[in-house]
């Protein structure tokens, strides 16, 4: 396991290609854009079960999501990557398709569908 400071926006590719599983514990996250990112590189994603993380992950495709902030809960999660090693394949190519629906013009054609929606 290695941790790594903050890296440049023209590097972060290359460290979530690099990457076996991203974890993203956070408490507040209102989009989830670096669990999508990651996913878009093939990296699975363990992530908190809050704000846009569930929309971000798709729980048990693309990565895992864990209800609350305990530290056993995260390493169990860990566990089942380390426990079968296929399960980052899967979950990584699951989770590049599953990136993909964040594309640009799909999210610029869901935000119009919503405001002709309201009008």
């Amino acid at each position: 396991m290695r941790f790594q400071s903050p890296v440049g926006q023209e590097q972060l590719a290359d460290w979530y290609r690099a990457a076996s599983v991203l974890v993203t514990p956070s408490y507040s996250e209102s989009f989830g854009l670096v669990a999508i990112e990651a996913q878009a590189c093939g990296t699975p994603v363990i992530a908190a079960e809050v704000g846009g993380l569930p929309v971000a992950v798709r729980d048990g495709t693309s990565g895992l999501l864990v209800p609350g902030h305990d530290p056993v809960d995260y390493a169990r999660a860990l566990q089942s990557f380390a426990d079968d090693p296929a399960l980052c394949v899967r979950m990584g190519e699951a989770a590049v398709r599953h990136a993909r629906s964040f594309g640009w013009d799909r999210t610029a054609a869901a935000t119009a569908a919503v405001y002709a929606e309201a009008m």
